[in-house]
């Protein structure tokens, strides 16, 4: 997908909450820009929510996927020693040191 989408469309979709038109991108404008987010924040959620509660539940909430990650990314580190020890990668290495096989990365070579 190439095709850029507009703050104005990521609005009306609601994957943002809001476009702070106040802001620029001068020097100092980030310090601005921090200030009313952190003032929308206060407005959103205000002093009757418990941070560390909300930190909490959104843990909660992202255990399973979190879960998930940790199981995928044990099985490719035991999934890349498997092909370590049959040699796979090794084999590769050297069609392309003998160039039988070309890389994707070109390698420049100087010549002094």
């Amino acid at each position: 997908m190439s095709k850029k989408i507009t703050a104005e469309e990521m609005l009306q979709v609601g994957f943002v909450n809001k476009i702070f038109t106040e802001c620029g991108k001068e020097k100092g404008e980030d310090e601005k820009f921090l200030k009313l987010v952190l003032e929308e924040i206060d407005n959103r959620l205000g002093d009757h929510l418990v941070s560390d509660s909300m930190t909490k539940i959104k843990a909660l909430i992202r255990k399973p996927e979190r879960d998930v990650l940790d199981v995928v990314g044990v099985a490719e580190v035991f999934g890349g020693l498997e092909r370590f020890a049959a040699g796979i990668p090794q084999k590769e290495f050297a069609k392309i040191a003998s160039r039988q096989k070309r890389h994707k990365l070109k390698i420049l070579r100087f010549d002094v």
